[in-house]
């Protein structure tokens, strides 16, 4: 992907990427929704978006995306007539959106030219996302420390500031037989972790670390030496990471030192969220969610929003004390029917008693039941 304009350049590949975000959230959610996943915003409503429509590599792209970066893009495809607005008859509704033929053909295209398909394959649950950036740090500081310790010169400046990552780092070098094993293996164990990636996205990696004979590159000056745009480069980066970590997390005993590196949370259920792995341990003790939330000092609409992340993603969690298998199997239909997810469209079809709780988490488990 050679650049003729680096800021033209980005601008295409940011118009590329919002497209294929937004293909199946057309006339279902609003453009607002999709600013939220590329940001990898925490939400319960977010994440469920991520999982009813398989956007899992598209969250926590762009964690630093502001509003404004957002709403120039959504003005480009605008104007260059990819999206259009969808006018509702009921007020109370909000605004969606539609991808014109136009915007489909474009999206199609400039996924093939990016090689999308390739490049976010290893994002197949959030997860993922939300490990890339410790494991950068931690790898980024880990190599300059020994590199510095190789030399035999310790007066440096961290490459690395955040101060949790260098208290980790300091933490796993504090005793000496670890420092002589990082010391003595991270060369080889890097070496194989890296050796199995395409070319580019290893040599993209290599090249930003800094050692006591090497400054990294930042991503621009990568760009600008490789005629390609930053946020481009930072998709294969992204690429590099998640195959990295899955790889130590599958294969930890060929990666003693560098499977360290990789974050693991200590939550109650690891599938959850941490605010939902403490409510379905209550779940489990026979709580009803009205006393969940006294319990835990939240509010009750919290709670079921943890009630939806358990369906989706703790298949044996029998969830019959709120939707009955007919009710559920009834509003399946219903969406499957109407062909959309937008809960007020298939409250609005089905009887007044159904509440959006209900809908919401017979949706939730069919989307649960796809990914596993």
């Amino acid at each position: 992907m050679n650049s003729r304009n680096s800021a033209c350049e980005e601008q295409e590949f940011l118009c590329a990427v919002a497209l294929n975000v937004l293909l199946p959230l057309a006339n279902e959610r609003t453009l607002q929704a999709a600013y939220y996943i590329l940001r990898g915003r925490r939400a319960n409503q977010t994440l469920q978006d991520v999982h009813l429509y398989s956007l899992y590599p598209y969250y926590r792209m762009f964690p630093r995306f502001t509003k404004e970066d957002w709403d120039k893009i959504v003005s480009t495809l605008f104007q260059e007539g990819y999206i259009q607005h969808v006018t509702r008859e009921v007020p109370a509704n909000k605004p969606t959106f539609l991808i014109t033929q136009r915007g489909k053909e474009y999206a199609q295209n400039e996924a093939l030219r990016y090689r999308l398909d390739v490049w976010l394959k290893p994002f197949t649950q959030s997860d993922l996302a939300e490990l890339l950036e410790s494991f950068w740090q931690r790898l980024h500081l880990v190599v300059q420390t020994i590199s510095q310790m190789l030399a035999g010169d310790l007066g440096f400046l961290p490459v690395v500031s955040d101060k949790r990552t260098q208290k980790w780092v300091r933490a796993e070098l504090s005793e000496k037989a670890a420092r002589t094993a990082w010391q003595t293996q991270l060369g080889d164990e890097l070496f194989h972790l890296l050796q199995p990636l395409p070319k580019e996205v290893a040599e993209l990696i290599v090249a930003q670390l800094s050692g006591a004979s090497q400054v990294g590159k930042t991503l621009g000056q990568i760009a600008k030496q490789r005629k390609e745009a930053p946020v481009y480069l930072n998709l294969l980066l992204r690429y590099g990471l998640a195959v990295s970590i899955q790889r130590l997390l599958q294969e930890s005993e060929q990666f003693p030192l560098l499977s360290r590196l990789v974050e693991q949370n200590n939550k109650v259920d690891p599938r959850l969220t941490e605010s939902a792995a403490r409510t379905y341990a209550l779940i489990q003790q026979g709580l009803p969610k009205a006393e969940i939330a006294i319990k835990r000092g939240i509010k009750e609409s919290t709670v079921e929003d943890h009630l939806v992340e358990m369906a989706l993603r703790c298949p044996e969690w029998d969830y019959s004390a709120y939707l009955s298998e007919e009710m559920g199997a009834l509003i399946i239909q219903t969406s499957e029917q109407l062909m959309t997810s937008r809960l007020r469209i298939i409250k609005d079809h089905l009887e007044a008693s159904v509440s959006y709780l209900q809908i919401r988490l017979a949706l939730a488990r069919r989307q649960g039941e796809k990914v596993t």
